[in-house]
């Protein structure tokens, strides 16, 4: 065994934890794994990258096997540049530590972060994985091809506003952002990775609608190119991502729509798809048709706050269910009691964004304010603000003093920039008091 080991060795020329050695002549293949994929795809991603392995990589080539959410190696091994290993029966005895210590991983049941509101099907920290890669992938001036296998939601539990899930994908602010501000930052990279060609499968169908999909391949095509890259395949086919990937397809398919960064797309935030085409219909219209007169008849239920305006400037809504409890707005999505929509749109003119408390609040209880975040207009913005509650409809004009943004500084200098929707006056309701 121990013969075979270091037979394994040194056709490798690196063990599991050392970095592979680089000639200018060599292709180099990554492959991440998330540890969390679903039993049933795990025996063809298996069949899959053993395939790769004896039959299909090139000879004087190295592969690399990663972690993909935990960023640790599996396995790292060196294709010779010699006609003995054109046989697969060699690869598979030469590299057989190697494919066992694959077989190890995919039947490992690894633990996952504990999360409420995350279940992490299939999940891996991407931008993290990029980074762990530029620091451990040798130099080289060949471009490298790299395979993702896993979700392409993001999610994670040290920074779950960022997480991909339930209709949000990341604004265009967050390509233009540092890392500082963002997870998903480029703009202050220290260490760029090297070119690579990215393929990427996902298994199952982890879309709302299609908009969805075209939203979030949209974004990872812009941060892999922020990152030096480009994205391939991006698709639920294993067959055709391996093969994108063991062919390193430099005419990439995602990137065939000229998507570019929209530099007015400033701010990092996370937007939102909704489940259905009609989800926003109670905001979207230009009119309501009919406008509640009357209280509604109960306190408790389910309540959507959404706010309108046509000038070209950013305004943010701030919600929460009661006092002390968690305020929903731009950079905190999700609470036990609701979410945070925001509706981009590329021109101005119809711009809304609305809060769901889809849980049960005592509409009594409720608090909600509007920031004048950026942009400039003249003798302060106006607009509209909507209430759903009980089946009907509120209506009610709001403004804002303020003549400049203030990108949501806060404290008694700033409260030109801001203005309460008073909640209980749109609905004809008496406030709560804190002694009741």
């Amino acid at each position: 065994m121990r013969a075979l080991v270091l037979l394994l060795a040194l056709c490798a020329g690196v063990g599991a934890a050392e970095r592979p050695q680089s000639t200018s002549s060599q292709r180099h293949f990554v492959v991440g794994i998330s540890p969390f994929l679903d039993n049933g795809v795990k025996d063809d991603v298996y069949r899959s990258l053993v395939h790769l392995l004896v039959q299909d990589l090139p000879l004087n080539s190295t592969v690399a096997l990663y972690d993909s959410f935990n960023l640790k190696t599996i396995s790292q091994v060196s294709i010779p540049e010699a006609r003995a290993f054109e046989s697969p029966k060699t690869r598979a005895n030469q590299f057989s530590s190697a494919i066992w210590d694959l077989k190890q991983f995919l039947a490992q049941d690894h633990p996952r972060p504990s999360d409420a509101r995350l279940r992490f099907q299939g999940a891996m920290r991407v931008h993290q994985f990029c980074d762990f890669l530029a620091e451990n992938l040798p130099d080289t001036n060949a471009s490298w091809s790299l395979l993702l296998i896993g979700s392409p939601l993001y999610q994670d539990q040290k920074e779950p506003g960022f997480s991909m899930v339930d209709g949000y994908f990341p604004s265009d602010g967050h390509l233009q952002a540092s890392r500082e501000q963002s997870v998903f930052g480029v703009s202050d990279m220290d260490k760029p990775m090297h070119r690579f060609v990215l393929d990427w499968v996902y298994f199952g169908d982890p879309w709302l609608s299609d908009l969805y999909r075209e939203k979030v391949t949209r974004f990872w095509t812009l941060y892999v190119q922020g990152r030096g890259g480009e994205l391939g395949s991006f698709s639920g086919d294993l067959a055709t991502a391996v093969q994108s990937f063991r062919q390193s397809a430099e005419t990439a398919a995602a990137t065939a729509h000229h998507w570019t960064v929209d530099p007015q797309q400033t701010k990092p935030e996370m937007l939102r798809i909704g489940r259905e085409v009609d989800v926003a219909d109670w905001i979207q219209r230009d009119s309501i048709l009919e406008v509640a007169q009357r209280p509604p008849s109960v306190m408790f239920g389910p309540m959507k706050i959404g706010i309108r305006w046509k000038d070209n400037i950013d305004l943010d809504l701030y919600a929460a269910p009661r006092q002390g409890a968690e305020t929903l707005f731009f950079q905190h999505l999700r609470s036990p009691e609701g979410y945070y929509y925001k509706d981009h749109r590329s021109s101005p003119g119809r711009e809304y964004e609305f809060i769901e408390f889809d849980s049960s609040v005592d509409a009594r209880e409720v608090e909600a304010f509007v920031n004048f975040y950026k942009g400039s207009r003249p003798g302060g913005p106006h607009g509209e603000v909507r209430i759903e509650f009980e089946n009907k409809i509120y209506s009610a004009p709001f403004s804002i003093s303020a003549s400049q943004g203030n990108r949501g500084r806060s404290g008694p200098s700033q409260e030109d920039c801001w203005t309460r929707i008073p909640v209980q006056e749109i609905l004809k309701i008496a406030h709560r008091s804190a002694a009741d």
